[in-house]
């Protein structure tokens, strides 16, 4: 904790120095607030949201290069990741992941199956996209009726809304790394013909297994591990000498390189797009293709089941137990069609009808070595109408529809969920008010689901959740403004947490649902105070939850399958946090800037029924950074240190405290009509051993070690 004492020092004196030191150029002013959420009805700007968001777009973007949207966002402020090797992560938010986090694709369902295991990757890349869109907490109703945690939506740009330059332009772009022999690129074009505006894209990825600082196994794992064998071993007769003499020649434990974590990403896009000036209407076909390797400690309690059976049938295949040991591997589809259009004052008393829908065909398919295990498909559909209506008095909004349709199907040894079809009206109504210093923002959503499970036992599950979200923007000075929202929400169950009943792997459990969960509900409320300015401009944060009924998977101490059994069950639980960011403008002249960046985030829930903690709760945060912009250079460099977490669950492991170093040096240079762009990046620079607590991995995947990367692109 001692070495973290300068950075907190850092940020209160940057504070201070904010309030006294004479003002300076405009060059970054509102770096925190450069792009409009999408989402929002008016896209408004973030200053102008009583939501927490988050914007990531840019030359911010650029630095991130990362595998999988999870690890794209683990730096922002109160988001981590579910990590489960390079090419799983899904992003997890105040320590929420699953149906409580919304992942949308230009403001619809990814419908893919991510959702369900945290081994199962979202089916969309990092590569090219254009900007992700953030929003914290239970107000993200307004994308979806699940989010109680946050949403997630990722801009691509595949359908145009304003008419490109005419002629064809674009990008191409490549990348290499070491930590784990990453080469990929990417190709986007653009262009006009008279009205039609066109977009192309195709990107491939390819990495190997990636290098780690020490040993895959966490030191808790091992020694568990260890009091265990010392035990078995203590039962042991003593005429079962041989046995010793075999356990000795047990494979050696994992060290230096994560094994089965490679991938291999590649997919496309075409779009096209009429445009007027009364709105447009357009369309884009996407293809993602990914394989991509389980670390082999995902399925220890499998490998431990079957290597006992294989012993019993014959003691003698144990010499080559290491040959005999079935990697898992994920080789992944998904189809995707997009329609989008908005037309301007179609009918009086609006003022523009804006649509979207989404048709994806997902197939993920779980391979044992080279054998199909278990195959999921899930073929679904999104489509949303909003209508934004002529000012109401002084109140302006918009009315949302919303049907979304998921055919889930699984087959195989880990189909632990049974055949599925769930249906999901909603309806959503949003509106604002503006009055000289207060911006008042009013949404409601109601959702009606049906699930009904399609293997012929007729049973099914009907409910209706409610949602409102109350939310103000204080404008206190030119500088300084407050925001704050307050929200109650529901949550439907899944068909998961209704009716799973079998081994699911990926989580190392044997999962049981329980068909009479009632809705999830939660109270809960954002207070935030932020600063924008020319020398400097922050976010503080302070949020508070309280759920009724949270479903979680609760361990009963018993075995099924040679794995622990968990029951989805219900109980209260209370989570709050801070979260906050900032920088400050140390030196600006006509040459360049130099900024320190600094920010932390913490967060803390617990089973109020108990007074436990919930499992796989982030630990607390700390970040400081320098950004130095000369001219065409720009260098930069960063270093986050992570607490260990010790407020665990029962039967959970903790992890230690660990700190990721990183540096970049980035040259833009214009020739002609192109710009290239020169990238060099160092990721974890001291090789230091870290694990996220967030992950079902963490005692057996570690993060990445020593990464040094290169990128090039040509924009023109």
């Amino acid at each position: 904790m001692k070495t973290l004492l300068p950075f907190i020092f850092a940020g209160v004196v940057a504070t201070a120095i904010a309030q006294t030191t004479p003002a300076v150029s405009e060059s970054d002013q509102g770096h925190l607030d450069q792009f409009e959420v999408t989402t929002h009805p008016y896209a408004r700007s973030q200053s102008e949201i009583a939501q927490p968001t988050t914007v990531l777009g840019g030359d911010a973007l650029d630095l991130r290069q990362a595998l999988n949207l999870g690890d794209l966002l683990s730096r922002e402020p109160g988001v981590s990741s579910t990590y489960f090797g390079p090419g799983a992560g899904r992003p997890v938010i105040r320590g929420m992941a699953g149906p409580r986090v919304a992942v949308l694709q230009n403001g619809s369902d990814v419908i893919d199956a991510s959702i369900i295991s945290p081994d199962h990757a979202v089916s969309l890349d990092p590569l090219l996209i254009e900007r992700v869109e953030i929003t914290r907490g239970p107000a993200a109703l307004l994308q979806g009726g699940s989010a109680i945690g946050g949403a997630v939506n990722v801009v691509t740009h595949r359908i145009h809304t304003s008419l490109p330059d005419e002629g064809v332009h674009g990008r191409i772009e490549g990348r290499v790394g070491s930590v784990d022999k990453e080469v990929s690129g990417g190709i986007v074009l653009e262009g006009a013909i008279d009205q039609l505006g066109w977009h192309f894209d195709t990107f491939y990825r390819e990495s190997e297994d990636i290098d780690i600082p020490g040993f895959a196994e966490s030191k808790y794992l091992r020694r568990l591990e260890e009091l265990e064998e010392a035990e078995e071993q203590h039962e042991e007769d003593d005429h079962d000498d041989d046995h010793e003499d075999e356990d000795e020649h047990e494979e050696e434990e994992a060290f230096g390189t994560l094994r089965n974590t490679f991938v291999e990403t590649q997919g496309g896009a075409f779009g096209l797009s009429w445009i007027t000036d009364n709105g447009h209407i357009g369309a884009a076909f996407s293809m993602f293709d990914s394989k991509y390797g389980i670390p082999p400690g995902a399925h220890r309690h499998e490998e431990e089941h079957d290597e006992e059976e294989h012993h019993d049938e014959d003691e003698h295949e144990d010499e080559h137990g290491e040959e005999e040991e079935e990697l898992i591997s994920i080789d992944l589809t998904q189809r995707r069609f997009e329609l989008a259009g908005e037309m301007r004052e179609p009918f009086d008393g609006l003022q523009a009808i804006r649509w979207q829908a989404a048709f994806a065909d997902y197939e993920h398919t779980e391979l044992e070595g080279d054998e199909i295990g278990t195959v999921f498909t899930n073929e679904g559909y999104d489509i949303r109408i909003d209508a934004l209506h002529q000012p109401w008095g002084e109140w302006q909004g918009a009315i949302g529809f919303e049907w979304s349709l998921s055919d889930f199907n699984a087959v195989g040894a880990e189909a632990f969920v049974p055949p599925t079809e769930t249906d999901v009206l909603s309806l959503m109504i949003f509106e604002e008010l503006e009055t000289g210093p207060n911006i008042y923002q009013l949404s409601a959503r109601m959702d009606n689901q049906s699930i009904d499970v399609k293997d012929g036992t007729r049973r099914n599950a009907d409910g209706t959740g409610w949602a409102t979200s109350f939310g103000m923007v204080h404008t206190v000075s030119e500088k300084w403004s407050f925001a704050t929202s307050v929200s109650l929400t529901e949550r439907l169950p899944i068909s998961q947490e209704l009716y799973a009943d079998g081994p699911h792997i990926g989580t190392n459990a044997y999962e049981i649902g329980d068909p009479t969960l009632d809705n999830e509900r939660s109270m809960g409320i954002d207070i935030s105070l932020r600063k924008s300015g020319e020398l400097f401009s922050g976010i503080l944060t302070a949020f508070h939850n309280d759920f009724d009924d949270y479903i979680y998977e609760n361990p009963t101490g018993q075995e099924q399958d040679e794995l622990p059994v968990y029951e989805f069950t219900q109980r209260d639980v209370r989570s709050q946090g801070i979260e906050a960011t900032g920088m400050l403008h140390l030196l600006e002249s006509e040459s360049g800037h130099v900024d320190l960046t600094f920010g932390m985030d913490l967060v803390n829930a617990e089973n109020r029924t108990d007074n436990t903690d919930l499992p796989r709760i982030p630990p607390v945060r700390y970040r400081a950074g320098l950004v130095w912009e000369y001219n065409a250079l720009r260098l930069g460099t960063e270093i986050i240190f992570v607490d260990g977490q010790d407020n665990l669950a029962p039967e959970e492991l903790p992890t230690d405290a660990y700190e990721l170093l990183s540096a970049y040096a980035a040259y833009r240079f214009v020739s002609g009509k192109t710009t290239w762009d020169l990238l060099l990046r160092g990721h974890n620079l001291t090789d230091s051993e870290a694990r996220m607590h967030t992950s079902f991995l963490k005692d057996v995947a570690p993060l990445p070690g020593l990464n040094l990367s290169a990128s090039i692109r040509m924009s023109f």
